[in-house]
């Protein structure tokens, strides 16, 4: 099994990963330009980094012939996911969610505090991957109830397991005082989050967004809060409306922006290297790989997600 490495120079996590595997047989750092001259065997491990560099060329090429792809970073390219669910390629696509699970976690319940929610507030958890779980166990964690939106049918035992319901992605929406948000960007959530369903929400609900600035319509939300339909909005990554909202709107305490990636904390690049050489190791034993991401797929009638907004694929 040879590892190639794909990131930018300035990424945090592949210089961890760098360091860890260097001293380790087979183990190479690709430049964008010695990527497309690689032939890749299906025994072989690509670490991917989320720069643009990497997106764009995964974007632009066939999805290379290596055994397993490893995404590095939090955010996952959707050219890369689309490319892995039309290819014939039998190319396990990975992700880190396991990994940081639990700072994404308290990333969004530290946001209630400046959000100023409630006490014991309702919570909707929209997505029940990895991450979405670690946040419902969290937010129950506090005392709060909890209910759940996926696109399709959790897991067995799942919801028995952390004693929460699922709903309607609306139904969750129309009812819950925190909306927090855990799928990937991609066709099926462009937006997830739009006008309609801000309107369903309660006046004095608030949204939390840790996933990408694609799955909501910024503008909308910040006509929303403008207008008071919704009482905030919080997120780890903002596009260009949010980033350029008027000040106002974080002066009033509505707004909550944090451009700091969960990756640059203290210790998460070394935890994360680890965590990746072992995901490497288990595709080369055929053991279990961790964080493999779904295909997207749609809820059939008698889902409780067949009547819903669009979804997306959980955050495996």
């Amino acid at each position: 099994m040879n590892m190639f490495l794909l990131a930018a120079e300035t990424d945090p996590v592949a210089k961890a990963v760098e360091s860890l595997l260097s001293n380790i047989s087979g183990f190479q750092r690709l430049t964008a330009q010695e990527f497309s001259g690689i032939d890749f065997g299906s025994e072989d491990v690509l670490l991917l980094g989320e720069n643009g560099t990497s997106n764009e060329l995964i974007s632009q090429a066939e999805l290379p012939s290596v055994g397993m792809i490893q995404n590095i970073g939090c955010t996952p390219s959707p050219a890369l996911l689309a490319n892995a669910s039309r290819s014939e390629l039998q190319v396990i696509v990975a992700g880190i969610s396991p990994n940081i699970a639990p700072r994404v976690a308290n990333r969004v319940i530290g946001f209630t505090g400046p959000l100023t929610v409630r006490p014991l507030p309702d919570w909707g958890v929209i997505g029940v991957g990895e991450v979405g779980v670690e946040v419902v166990k969290k937010a129950l964690a506090t005392r709060s109830s909890v209910g759940i939106a996926e696109i399709r049918t959790p897991r067995s035992g799942l919801l028995t397991e952390l004693g929460v319901r699922r709903h309607s992605l609306d139904l969750l929406v129309a009812g819950s005082d925190v909306i927090t948000i855990h799928v990937h960007a991609g066709s099926t959530t462009s937006p997830l989050i739009s006008d309609r369903e801000l309107r369903l929400m309660k006046s004095d609900a608030v949204l939390i967004n840790t996933s990408s600035s694609s799955v909501v319509d910024e503008s909308a939300v910040i006509e929303a809060l403008e207008r008071g339909e919704i009482a905030g909005y919080a997120t780890d990554c903002p596009g260009d409306a949010i980033s350029t909202a008027d000040e106002s709107l974080a002066a009033s305490g509505k707004l909550i922006v944090t451009t700091n990636p969960l990756t640059n904390q203290i210790g998460a690049p070394q935890q994360l290297a680890k965590y990746i050489l072992a995901n490497a190791e288990a595709f080369k034993s055929k053991s279990t790989v961790r964080g493999i991401y779904e295909p997207i797929d749609f809820p059939t009638i008698g889902d409780p997600s067949f009547w819903s907004s669009r979804m997306s694929p959980r955050q495996d």
